[in-house]
């Protein structure tokens, strides 16, 4: 007489809808003071930087010495402290990705079994963060001089579509720079790599390039993330020879690139 092997119970796994692992990954990023205090610096960092830039554009237009002076300035040099800022994007970002890296990651593993998803929800967290950081920063930087240029014989032009289209791309730009750094530093998985990456990515390297390159060393530097994507907010020529729109659609493949690395590193590597 033959008996039938019990058969194993069928296990049937919850996945947690994508949503709620958005609204997990924003938990955690709020719930740390250091992400609050950071974010707030860095929402104050171009508005400090416009109230000192027109302090001084104001000094300046009332020294004896004509050639001191400056009688005009457009909004996009308001703009420019935004490519200083990218830093502290790039650290939030890289924080917020190491920040649970090793065995605490695992939590969040248990409660979404596929990885991919809370990749995805730390980049739109991070991204959506950064957007509303460059966004709300570049609007007051460039209306703050409405009111500290006046009456000092600098004039200001600043029409409010530019001021609208300089907010949107200061916030898309630092929101690409978050994506970036927060995909190398899922990849690199070492809080002092993926601090020392995205730094010489962003700053280094394409100087040396364009330095030590020749022309063509400078074509390719404009080809790199920042180089490209702050065609948009300066009025710097690209050496690469890419206008505002090809530069943020290069800035943009970075940041596909770089997601799609770290999106192998968590489905096929060990977190």
């Amino acid at each position: 007489m033959t008996t039938a092997a019990p058969s194993r119970p069928t296990v049937h796994r919850r996945t947690r809808p994508f949503g709620s692992s958005i609204r997990a990954e924003s938990i955690k990023f709020w719930s740390l003071r250091s992400n609050r205090i950071l974010v707030t610096l860095a929402i104050l960092f171009v508005p400090l930087n416009a109230v000192l830039l027109s302090v001084s554009l104001g000094q300046r237009a009332e020294s004896p010495d004509p050639r001191m002076r400056i009688s005009s300035v457009d909004a996009v040099a308001y703009l420019d402290s935004v490519l200083w800022l990218q830093l502290l994007i790039a650290v939030i970002a890289v924080l917020a990705a190491t920040g649970e890296s090793g065995g605490r990651i695992g939590a969040s593993f248990l409660a979404v079994p596929t990885r991919l998803p809370v990749l995805g929800a730390k980049v739109i967290v991070v991204g959506l963060v950064s957007f509303g950081i460059g966004v709300v920063g570049a609007t007051a930087g460039q209306l703050l001089p409405h009111l500290l240029l006046s009456g000092t014989g600098v004039a200001y032009a600043a029409d409010p579509a530019d001021v609208f289209r300089g907010a949107i791309s200061s916030g898309a730009y630092l929101g690409l720079i978050a994506a970036i750094s927060l995909a190398i530093a899922v990849v690199a998985g070492n809080l002092i790599v993926a601090l020392l990456v995205p730094l010489a990515l962003f700053t280094i390297v394409p100087s040396v390039i364009a330095s030590f390159g020749g022309e063509l060393g400078s074509r390719i530097s404009g080809y790199f993330p920042t180089i490209a994507g702050r065609t948009a907010l300066s009025a710097a020529e690209n050496p690469g020879g890419l206008d505002s729109t090809t530069g943020f659609l290069v800035m943009l493949a970075w940041a596909v690139l770089a997601v799609v690395g770290a999106g192998l590193r968590y489905r096929f590597a060990d977190a």
